[in-house]
């Protein structure tokens, strides 16, 4: 019994941690799906959105929960404006570039916070967060549960919100044919723009859940970088869908691999899966992601 029960227990730390994958991934699949542009600056989005929470909390003792629309207000802010002013100049250009120039938008994201916030690890002490709920022999820490929840949540409102609303109806047609959305009266660069601002909202607000129960340090984000593409790639580049599948995936993976192999092999998961998905299922484990 005590062996299932940590199975179990593996299982759910898998899930919860995937969540959250799918939270901080699903913005790279929107910006790819619809513009093609693959954001190498996407793991330093997170990290801006981890401190954005951290700070606000610090500083002004702001609810990290009520941080979550700050984090998404200035994300969506710095998205537009990296997309209209700089990246939109990338469009149509061979796919190297754009990762060339997000490349150096995350050396200067990075370099920038660490010459103003160090590099020191710095962490929450919410004292709800230190709760947990017991299902059973299952223990379910309170702030990966929060986390968990709510990112799903965003992963899912962004579904709905390209699926049902007039906006969204304009993303996915600037997506199948800019020039034929901009005939029907579209501008390709404001939807681009609009793209990247909602995917750097999410990946923002991921960054503050992710600071719910970590720590937040301004190298962090090339990990998130990494996670993010193999979550992509797990469900299918482009896939919205697909990367809550690709976010389990890979948590439990990684929480089954640290479990009962070996702690610290997280990011050797990561690239092995990452290897194996676009060797044998290039369009992910749905079958439905944009191949390239």
């Amino acid at each position: 019994m005590d062996q299932l029960a940590a199975f179990g227990q593996t299982v759910l730390n898998g899930l919860l941690q995937g969540g959250v994958y799918a939270a901080a991934a699903v913005g790279l699949s929107l910006i790819f799906g619809v513009s093609g542009i693959l954001n190498a600056a996407h793991g330093e989005l997170v990290m801006l959105g981890a401190f954005t929470t951290y700070w606000l909390f610090k500083l002004h003792g702001v609810d990290p929960l009520l941080t979550l629309p700050i984090s998404f207000v200035l994300l969506f802010g710095l998205g537009y404006l990296l997309q209209f002013l700089v990246l939109n100049r990338t469009l149509g250009a061979p796919l190297l570039v754009s990762l060339l120039v997000t490349f150096g938008m995350s050396l200067v994201m990075v370099n920038t916070a660490l010459r103003v916030w160090s590099a020191d690890y710095r962490m929450m002490a919410v004292p709800y967060f230190d709760r947990s709920v017991y299902v059973g022999p299952l223990i379910v820490p309170l702030s990966r549960l929060t986390a968990f929840v709510i990112g799903l949540a965003m992963v899912g409102g962004l579904y709905w919100l390209l699926q049902r609303t007039e906006l969204g109806r304009m993303i996915r047609a600037t997506a199948q044919d800019w020039e034929m959305a901009s005939l029907m009266g579209v501008n390709p660069r404001f939807v681009y723009a609009v793209t990247f601002g909602l995917g750097a909202a999410t990946t923002g607000v991921a960054g503050s859940l992710v600071a719910f129960y970590t720590p937040v340090e301004p190298n962090m984000g090339l990990t998130y970088t990494l996670f993010a593409f193999s979550v992509v790639v797990l469900g299918g580049m482009g896939y919205i869908p697909g990367v809550v599948w690709g976010g389990f995936a890979l948590g439990i993976a990684q929480a089954m691999t640290e479990t009962y192999v070996e702690a610290g092999l997280s990011l050797l998961v990561a690239f092995f899966l990452l290897y194996l998905i676009l060797r044998f299922m290039p369009a992910g484990i749905m079958g439905k992601g944009r191949v390239e």
